[in-house]
């Protein structure tokens, strides 16, 4: 996969704790907080569809709302153990 370089700036304890984060998970810093990224956007993209979807139809039932929730965590459990294999 093609990467782009970049210079940004963290807050420190940010990361301090990156930085541990990736060496107990054996990636580089970089690669962590790409992952972060993808992750972070995913999560962006889901939260603007619903609130896409609840402005056409209406809200989101507290039993939707559940099973929505239930169903992110899994898909991000499934995710973190391709990432992990």
């Amino acid at each position: 996969m093609p990467v782009t370089k970049r210079s940004v700036s963290i807050d420190d304890q940010v990361a301090r704790a990156v930085e541990n984060a990736a060496e107990q998970e054996g990636v580089s810093f970089s690669a962590w907080l790409s992952v972060a990224a993808e992750r972070r956007l995913r999560l962006r993209e889901g939260l603007i569809g619903v609130a896409e979807w609840e402005a056409e139809v209406g809200p989101l039932s507290a039993e939707e709302r559940a099973a929505g929730e239930g169903l992110l965590d899994r898909l991000l459990a499934d995710d973190a153990e391709r990432r992990n294999a």
